[in-house]
Protein backbone atom coordinates (compact mmCIF):
# COMPACT_ATOMS: atom_id res chain seq x y z
CA UNK A 1 0.00 0.00 0.00
CA UNK A 2 2.75 2.44 0.90
CA UNK A 3 4.64 1.79 -2.33
CA UNK A 4 1.42 2.37 -4.31
CA UNK A 5 0.70 5.68 -2.56
CA UNK A 6 4.23 6.84 -3.29
CA UNK A 7 3.78 5.82 -6.93
CA UNK A 8 0.53 7.80 -7.27
CA UNK A 9 2.20 10.91 -5.89
CA UNK A 10 5.17 10.92 -8.28
CA UNK A 11 4.04 9.36 -11.57
CA UNK A 12 1.02 8.78 -13.79
CA UNK A 13 2.13 5.20 -14.43
CA UNK A 14 -0.01 2.95 -12.22
CA UNK A 15 0.47 -0.40 -13.98
CA UNK A 16 2.37 -1.94 -11.07
CA UNK A 17 -0.19 -0.91 -8.43
CA UNK A 18 -3.02 -2.33 -10.55
CA UNK A 19 -1.08 -5.55 -11.11
CA UNK A 20 -0.39 -5.84 -7.38
CA UNK A 21 -4.04 -5.35 -6.43
CA UNK A 22 -5.16 -7.89 -9.04
CA UNK A 23 -2.60 -10.54 -8.09
CA UNK A 24 -3.33 -10.28 -4.36
CA UNK A 25 -7.03 -10.58 -5.19
CA UNK A 26 -6.26 -13.76 -7.14
CA UNK A 27 -4.43 -15.19 -4.12
CA UNK A 28 -7.60 -15.23 -2.01
CA UNK A 29 -8.29 -18.35 0.05
CA UNK A 30 -11.73 -19.86 0.56
CA UNK A 31 -11.71 -18.17 3.99
CA UNK A 32 -11.65 -14.76 2.29
CA UNK A 33 -8.11 -13.82 3.31
CA UNK A 34 -5.44 -12.92 0.75
CA UNK A 35 -1.96 -14.33 0.80
CA UNK A 36 0.67 -11.83 1.85
CA UNK A 37 3.05 -12.69 -1.02
CA UNK A 38 1.93 -14.22 -4.28
CA UNK A 39 2.77 -16.14 -6.35
CA UNK A 40 5.12 -17.91 -3.96
CA UNK A 41 6.38 -21.45 -3.38
CA UNK A 42 5.59 -21.08 0.32
CA UNK A 43 2.10 -20.05 1.37
CA UNK A 44 2.02 -17.17 3.82
CA UNK A 45 -1.11 -15.46 5.20
CA UNK A 46 -0.80 -12.25 7.23
CA UNK A 47 -4.43 -11.30 7.98
CA UNK A 48 -3.67 -7.61 8.75
CA UNK A 49 -2.18 -7.32 5.25
CA UNK A 50 -5.58 -8.27 3.82
CA UNK A 51 -6.95 -5.16 5.54
CA UNK A 52 -4.15 -3.06 4.06
CA UNK A 53 -5.20 -4.50 0.67
CA UNK A 54 -8.63 -2.94 1.23
CA UNK A 55 -6.71 0.27 1.82
CA UNK A 56 -4.99 -0.20 -1.55
CA UNK A 57 -8.35 -0.48 -3.31
CA UNK A 58 -9.65 2.59 -1.50
CA UNK A 59 -6.54 4.62 -2.34
CA UNK A 60 -6.73 3.70 -6.01
CA UNK A 61 -10.41 4.67 -6.13
CA UNK A 62 -9.63 8.23 -5.05
CA UNK A 63 -6.21 8.77 -6.67
CA UNK A 64 -7.25 7.38 -10.08
CA UNK A 65 -10.44 7.58 -12.12
CA UNK A 66 -11.03 3.93 -12.99
CA UNK A 67 -14.45 2.79 -11.66
CA UNK A 68 -14.57 -0.53 -13.62
CA UNK A 69 -11.30 -1.74 -12.10
CA UNK A 70 -12.37 -0.73 -8.60
CA UNK A 71 -15.72 -2.47 -9.12
CA UNK A 72 -13.95 -5.68 -10.12
CA UNK A 73 -12.21 -5.73 -6.73
CA UNK A 74 -15.24 -5.02 -4.57
CA UNK A 75 -16.22 -8.70 -4.10
CA UNK A 76 -12.72 -9.25 -2.71
CA UNK A 77 -13.13 -6.31 -0.34
CA UNK A 78 -16.33 -7.89 0.94
CA UNK A 79 -14.62 -11.28 1.28
CA UNK A 80 -11.94 -9.82 3.56
CA UNK A 81 -14.55 -8.05 5.68
CA UNK A 82 -16.57 -11.26 5.99
CA UNK A 83 -13.40 -13.19 6.92
CA UNK A 84 -12.83 -10.87 9.86
CA UNK A 85 -16.50 -10.81 10.88
CA UNK A 86 -16.36 -14.61 11.07
CA UNK A 87 -13.93 -14.16 13.99
CA UNK A 88 -16.31 -12.09 16.13
CA UNK A 89 -16.72 -13.49 19.63
CA UNK A 90 -19.73 -13.23 21.95
CA UNK A 91 -18.47 -9.87 23.22
CA UNK A 92 -18.55 -8.39 19.73
CA UNK A 93 -14.76 -8.31 19.41
CA UNK A 94 -12.44 -9.86 16.82
CA UNK A 95 -10.46 -12.83 18.08
CA UNK A 96 -7.07 -13.39 16.49
CA UNK A 97 -7.60 -14.73 12.94
CA UNK A 98 -5.61 -17.73 11.78
CA UNK A 99 -2.26 -16.71 10.32
CA UNK A 100 0.67 -14.48 11.22
CA UNK A 101 -0.96 -11.35 12.66
CA UNK A 102 2.11 -9.19 12.08
CA UNK A 103 1.71 -5.45 12.66
CA UNK A 104 5.11 -3.81 13.09
CA UNK A 105 8.69 -4.63 14.06
CA UNK A 106 8.33 -3.16 17.56
CA UNK A 107 11.31 -4.38 19.61
CA UNK A 108 9.09 -5.53 22.49
CA UNK A 109 6.76 -7.52 20.22
CA UNK A 110 7.85 -11.04 19.30
CA UNK A 111 7.77 -11.48 15.53
CA UNK A 112 5.94 -8.18 15.12
CA UNK A 113 2.90 -9.44 17.05
CA UNK A 114 1.21 -7.03 19.48
CA UNK A 115 -0.11 -8.51 22.75
CA UNK A 116 -2.72 -11.26 22.26
CA UNK A 117 -2.47 -11.05 18.47
CA UNK A 118 -1.52 -14.72 18.14
CA UNK A 119 -4.25 -16.16 20.33
CA UNK A 120 -6.73 -13.92 22.06
CA UNK A 121 -8.24 -10.47 21.59
CA UNK A 122 -5.89 -7.71 20.47
CA UNK A 123 -6.80 -4.05 20.77
CA UNK A 124 -4.71 -3.20 17.74
CA UNK A 125 -6.30 -5.91 15.57
CA UNK A 126 -9.76 -4.67 16.57
CA UNK A 127 -9.00 -1.02 15.87
CA UNK A 128 -7.28 -1.83 12.59
CA UNK A 129 -10.47 -3.63 11.57
CA UNK A 130 -12.56 -0.62 12.62
CA UNK A 131 -10.31 1.53 10.43
CA UNK A 132 -10.64 -0.91 7.51
CA UNK A 133 -14.42 -1.00 7.93
CA UNK A 134 -14.53 2.80 7.73
CA UNK A 135 -12.72 2.89 4.39
CA UNK A 136 -14.69 -0.11 3.08
CA UNK A 137 -17.85 1.81 3.88
CA UNK A 138 -16.51 4.81 1.96
CA UNK A 139 -15.74 2.51 -0.97
CA UNK A 140 -19.24 1.07 -1.04
CA UNK A 141 -20.86 4.48 -0.79
CA UNK A 142 -18.90 5.59 -3.83
CA UNK A 143 -19.83 2.44 -5.78
CA UNK A 144 -23.59 2.45 -6.28
CA UNK A 145 -23.75 -1.21 -7.30
CA UNK A 146 -22.58 -2.19 -3.82
CA UNK A 147 -24.17 0.57 -1.77
CA UNK A 148 -26.71 -0.89 0.64
CA UNK A 149 -25.83 -4.53 -0.05
CA UNK A 150 -25.02 -5.00 3.62
CA UNK A 151 -25.14 -2.51 6.46
CA UNK A 152 -21.44 -1.88 7.03
CA UNK A 153 -22.44 1.25 8.92
CA UNK A 154 -24.12 -0.91 11.55
CA UNK A 155 -21.10 -3.24 11.83
CA UNK A 156 -18.81 -0.22 12.14
CA UNK A 157 -20.80 1.44 14.89
CA UNK A 158 -21.30 -1.78 16.85
CA UNK A 159 -17.67 -2.92 16.64
CA UNK A 160 -16.20 0.49 17.44
CA UNK A 161 -18.48 0.84 20.47
CA UNK A 162 -17.54 -2.60 21.79
CA UNK A 163 -13.85 -1.98 21.12
CA UNK A 164 -14.00 1.32 22.98
CA UNK A 165 -15.61 -0.27 26.02
CA UNK A 166 -13.06 -3.09 26.06
CA UNK A 167 -9.85 -1.15 25.51
CA UNK A 168 -10.34 2.40 26.82
CA UNK A 169 -8.27 2.95 29.96
CA UNK A 170 -9.63 5.89 31.94
CA UNK A 171 -6.54 6.19 34.12
CA UNK A 172 -4.09 6.43 31.21
CA UNK A 173 -6.47 8.23 28.88
CA UNK A 174 -5.48 5.81 26.13
CA UNK A 175 -6.71 2.73 24.31
CA UNK A 176 -4.94 -0.44 25.45
CA UNK A 177 -3.42 -3.09 23.23
CA UNK A 178 -4.91 -5.89 25.35
CA UNK A 179 -7.96 -6.62 27.47
CA UNK A 180 -5.84 -6.57 30.64
CA UNK A 181 -4.67 -3.01 29.85
CA UNK A 182 -1.01 -3.85 30.38
CA UNK A 183 0.27 -2.53 27.03
CA UNK A 184 -0.25 0.71 25.13
CA UNK A 185 1.05 1.74 21.71
CA UNK A 186 1.02 4.60 19.24
CA UNK A 187 -0.39 2.10 16.76
CA UNK A 188 -3.73 1.56 18.48
CA UNK A 189 -4.32 5.27 19.11
CA UNK A 190 -3.60 6.02 15.43
CA UNK A 191 -6.01 3.40 14.14
CA UNK A 192 -8.79 4.70 16.38
CA UNK A 193 -8.25 8.34 15.39
CA UNK A 194 -7.89 7.62 11.67
CA UNK A 195 -11.06 5.52 11.68
CA UNK A 196 -13.07 8.64 12.50
CA UNK A 197 -15.08 6.72 15.10
CA UNK A 198 -13.76 8.38 18.26
CA UNK A 199 -15.73 11.54 17.46
CA UNK A 200 -18.88 9.41 17.12
CA UNK A 201 -18.67 7.19 20.18
CA UNK A 202 -16.60 9.15 22.71
CA UNK A 203 -16.04 12.76 21.58
CA UNK A 204 -15.51 13.86 25.18
CA UNK A 205 -12.47 11.54 25.42
CA UNK A 206 -10.80 12.51 22.16
CA UNK A 207 -8.70 15.32 23.63
CA UNK A 208 -7.29 13.01 26.30
CA UNK A 209 -6.48 10.33 23.74
CA UNK A 210 -4.69 12.86 21.51
CA UNK A 211 -2.76 14.23 24.49
CA UNK A 212 -1.69 10.71 25.43
CA UNK A 213 -0.57 9.91 21.90
CA UNK A 214 1.53 13.05 21.72
CA UNK A 215 2.99 13.01 25.23
CA UNK A 216 2.89 9.60 26.95
CA UNK A 217 6.50 8.30 27.11
CA UNK A 218 5.36 4.75 27.85
CA UNK A 219 3.82 4.04 24.45
CA UNK A 220 5.33 1.44 22.13
CA UNK A 221 6.51 3.51 19.18
CA UNK A 222 5.84 2.80 15.54
CA UNK A 223 8.77 1.74 13.36
CA UNK A 224 9.28 2.28 9.65
CA UNK A 225 6.14 0.95 7.97
CA UNK A 226 3.55 1.80 10.62
CA UNK A 227 5.01 5.29 10.96
CA UNK A 228 3.01 6.06 7.81
CA UNK A 229 -0.14 5.87 9.92
CA UNK A 230 1.49 7.93 12.66
CA UNK A 231 2.29 10.60 10.05
CA UNK A 232 -1.30 10.44 8.78
CA UNK A 233 -2.48 11.02 12.35
CA UNK A 234 -0.07 13.90 12.93
CA UNK A 235 -1.38 15.49 9.73
CA UNK A 236 -4.97 15.03 10.94
CA UNK A 237 -4.03 16.75 14.20
CA UNK A 238 -2.09 19.55 12.51
CA UNK A 239 1.14 18.53 14.27
CA UNK A 240 3.65 18.50 11.44
CA UNK A 241 6.39 19.36 13.93
CA UNK A 242 6.02 15.81 15.22
CA UNK A 243 6.53 14.39 11.73
CA UNK A 244 9.88 16.11 11.44
CA UNK A 245 10.95 14.79 14.84
CA UNK A 246 10.29 11.22 13.67
CA UNK A 247 11.96 11.78 10.29
CA UNK A 248 15.33 11.53 12.03
CA UNK A 249 15.17 7.78 11.39
CA UNK A 250 15.35 8.51 7.65
CA UNK A 251 17.79 11.41 7.93
CA UNK A 252 20.22 9.10 9.74
CA UNK A 253 20.20 6.43 7.00
CA UNK A 254 22.86 8.07 4.84
CA UNK A 255 25.27 8.16 7.76
CA UNK A 256 24.72 4.43 8.24
CA UNK A 257 25.75 3.78 4.64
CA UNK A 258 22.28 3.14 3.24
CA UNK A 259 21.45 3.94 -0.38
CA UNK A 260 17.95 2.47 -0.06
CA UNK A 261 15.38 2.40 2.74
CA UNK A 262 15.58 -0.40 5.29
CA UNK A 263 12.76 -2.61 6.56
CA UNK A 264 13.19 -2.11 10.30
CA UNK A 265 15.46 -0.23 12.72
CA UNK A 266 18.90 -1.68 13.24
CA UNK A 267 19.87 -4.44 13.56
CA UNK A 268 18.28 -4.96 10.14
CA UNK A 269 19.52 -6.96 7.20
CA UNK A 270 16.61 -6.26 4.89
CA UNK A 271 18.32 -3.18 3.53
CA UNK A 272 16.15 -2.42 0.51
CA UNK A 273 12.49 -2.36 1.47
CA UNK A 274 9.84 -0.40 -0.42
CA UNK A 275 7.63 0.46 2.52
CA UNK A 276 10.33 2.76 3.86
CA UNK A 277 9.76 5.15 0.95
CA UNK A 278 6.50 6.60 2.27
CA UNK A 279 8.07 9.94 3.34
CA UNK A 280 8.12 10.74 -0.42
CA UNK A 281 4.33 10.41 -0.39
CA UNK A 282 4.06 12.56 2.72
CA UNK A 283 6.22 15.27 1.17
CA UNK A 284 3.58 15.79 -1.50
CA UNK A 285 0.42 14.73 0.33
CA UNK A 286 1.08 15.98 3.88
CA UNK A 287 3.69 18.77 3.76
CA UNK A 288 2.56 20.27 0.44
CA UNK A 289 -0.87 18.90 1.31
CA UNK A 290 -1.96 17.92 -2.21
CA UNK A 291 -4.58 15.15 -2.09
CA UNK A 292 -7.69 14.05 -3.97
CA UNK A 293 -10.81 15.53 -2.38
CA UNK A 294 -13.27 13.13 -3.98
CA UNK A 295 -13.50 9.78 -5.74
CA UNK A 296 -11.56 9.60 -9.01
CA UNK A 297 -9.54 12.72 -8.12
CA UNK A 298 -12.37 14.81 -9.62
CA UNK A 299 -11.53 17.53 -7.11
CA UNK A 300 -8.31 18.39 -5.34
CA UNK A 301 -7.50 19.61 -1.85
CA UNK A 302 -4.35 21.68 -1.30
CA UNK A 303 -3.65 22.28 2.39
CA UNK A 304 0.07 22.83 3.04
CA UNK A 305 1.40 22.16 6.53
CA UNK A 306 5.07 23.12 6.52
CA UNK A 307 5.86 22.54 10.18
CA UNK A 308 9.35 23.97 10.85
CA UNK A 309 10.08 24.53 7.15
CA UNK A 310 10.24 28.10 5.83
CA UNK A 311 9.31 27.02 2.29
CA UNK A 312 8.49 23.93 0.24
CA UNK A 313 7.77 23.25 -3.40
CA UNK A 314 7.00 20.26 -5.56
CA UNK A 315 5.69 19.27 -8.98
Amino acid sequence: RLECLTTYAITHDDRLPRKAMHIFDQSRHVSGANESRYPSRVTQVIPPFSLWWIGMVHDYSIWRNDPPFVMSLMPGVRAVIDFYLSHLNEDGLIEAPNGWNFMDWVPAWDWGLPPDADKGVSGLINWQFVYALSIAQALEESNEAFHGRHNLRFDLLALSGDAWEAFWDEKRGLLADDLAHTSFSEHTQCMALLSGQVDRIAPERRERLVHGLLNDPGLHRTTISFTHYLFETYRLLGRMDKIFERMLLWFDMEGLGFKTTLEMPEPSRSDCHGWGAHPIYHYFASILGIRPASTGFHTVSIEPQLGPLTHARGK
